[in-house]
C-alpha cells in the first residue's frame, strides 16, 4: 500500500486509485458511452471498439481514457477484454444520462427542437448544469407537458417555435 493519502491500491487489480480525481466532459461522455453499450449488450459488456466508433475516437485513445477510469474506479477494464461499471462508475453513468434525458425532453418536447438537435445541445449542457436547476427543469417540463391548465401555454408555445397549426379538413368545413 502506498503511503502516499490520495492514493490506494484497488484490490485485485493492481492499479492505483486517487482519490480526488475529478471526471471531466469527456470522461462522463465514456461513461455514458459505457452504459449504452452495456444495456444494449446481451452479455451487459462493451468493447473498445464499439466505443471508440461510437464516440468517433481512435482506439489508442480510448484505451488511455478507460486505463484512467479504471485506476479511478469507474470501470473494470485490462487490454484486449470487455469492459464493465464498477458500482462508482455506474452511479456516475446514471447521473449523466438522467441528465442527458431531461434536457432532451425540455428541449424536444417544450422548445420543439428536433430530437437529434436537441440531443446535441443535451449533451453539451448536462456536463454543466447543476442539479437543482435540472430538478427544476424536470418540474417544468412535466407541467408544461401535462397539467390541464397549461393546455394553453403549450399551443401559444407551438405556435411561436412551429407556427400556427393548420386546421383539419373537418375543422375547415366548420368554418364554412
Amino acid at each position: 500500500m502506498t503511503t502516499d493519502p490520495k492514493k490506494r491500491k484497488r484490490k485485485g487489480a493492481g492499479r492505483v486509485v486517487r482519490k480526488h480525481f475529478a471526471l471531466t466532459e469527456s470522461m462522463e461522455d465514456y461513461l455514458e458511452t459505457i452504459q449504452t453499450l452495456i444495456d444494449e449488450d446481451p452479455h451487459h459488456h462493451a468493447h473498445t471498439r464499439d466505443i471508440a466508433g461510437r464516440l468517433r475516437i481512435k482506439m489508442p485513445s480510448v484505451s488511455n481514457a478507460l486505463s484512467l477510469l479504471c485506476d479511478n474506479g469507474y470501470v473494470e477494464y485490462e487490454p484486449n477484454r470487455p469492459v464493465t461499471l464498477t458500482p462508482l462508475g455506474a452511479r456516475e453513468a446514471a447521473r449523466v444520462i438522467r441528465r442527458h434525458r431531461l434536457l432532451t425532453a425540455f428541449l424536444s418536447d417544450v422548445l420543439a427542437l428536433g430530437p437529434e438537435r436537441a440531443s446535441g445541445i443535451a449533451c453539451r449542457i448536462e456536463h454543466v448544469i447543476d442539479e437543482d436547476l435540472l430538478d427544476r427543469l424536470e418540474t417544468l417540463t412535466g407541467k408544461i407537458l401535462s397539467d390541464p391548465c397549461c393546455a394553453e401555454l403549450r399551443e401559444r408555445l407551438n405556435e411561436a417555435f412551429l407556427g400556427p397549426a393548420v386546421p383539419s379538413e373537418s375543422e375547415s368545413e366548420d368554418v364554412k
